[in-house]
């Protein structure tokens, strides 16, 4: 197999704050980094915010900050990202978001929606145990309720903010605990293995950190 793979984040590329957290794990593989709104200024990024009963996503730009997004607004910059890479002839495609997308995207290559792997690996691992999950913005705790209650009748949500480094995780992991989580997601590529281990830290609970166990499951696939 042709070790070459694209990667599609839904904020800017490159994404700094990630690919050196995650290419170990995949071995020689060439990542091909691209993003819904590059090239994008302010106000049209602005344009993409969601409306109300939107699905809600949050992602990095490449100046640190971040954009707050409607999923159905950036689905058409995504399938133009899928095309870029599709002609790049990369070998598959990961959608670096761990949002709920619908199954529309299409590409001469497997997509894979980290959302689809963890709903069905974090369910198996808490063993009926109680889930927490924590989201970058507290607009998505609502819709993460929502779409987790279809996998498990065991959860709690907060909101924690990767982006922000101002935002307080002793706030969260204590919401955590509140709760009597017994495992804990950190639902968006975003969070850091630095955050992973604060959280463990402060919680005495196992926590998952999609970016790395999705590149563990690629890299198997690559291997």
């Amino acid at each position: 197999m042709n070790k070459k793979i694209g990667a599609i984040t839904i904020g800017q590329s490159p994404r700094n704050d990630m690919i050196p957290e995650i290419e170990s794990y995949l071995g020689e593989t060439e990542i091909i980094q691209i993003g819904a709104l590059d090239g994008l200024d302010t106000s049209e990024i602005q344009s993409f915010a969601p409306d109300k009963g939107d699905t809600v996503l949050v992602s990095k730009l490449r100046d640190n900050s971040w954009a707050v997004m409607g999923e159905r607004k950036i689905i058409p910059l995504l399938q133009k990202c899928a095309d870029t890479l599709s002609m790049r002839q990369v070998s598959l495609i990961v959608l670096f978001c761990t949002g709920k997308f619908p199954d529309v995207l299409h590409a001469g290559v497997p997509i894979i929606y980290p959302q689809k792997l963890i709903y069905h690996i974090v369910p198996v691992l808490a063993d009926g145990k109680r889930i927490g999950i924590v989201n970058p913005d507290a607009a998505q705790t609502e819709q993460c309720i929502r779409n987790w209650s279809a996998v498990s009748d065991n959860i709690t949500a907060t909101d924690l903010n990767p982006y922000d480094p101002h935002a307080d995780i002793e706030r969260a992991a204590s919401v955590m605990a509140e709760n009597h989580a017994d495992i804990i997601l950190l639902d968006c590529i975003g969070y850091t293995r630095k955050m992973k281990s604060q959280m463990e830290e402060l919680t005495g609970k196992p926590v998952i950190l999609p970016r790395t166990l999705i590149a563990r499951i690629v890299g198997e696939f690559l291997e």
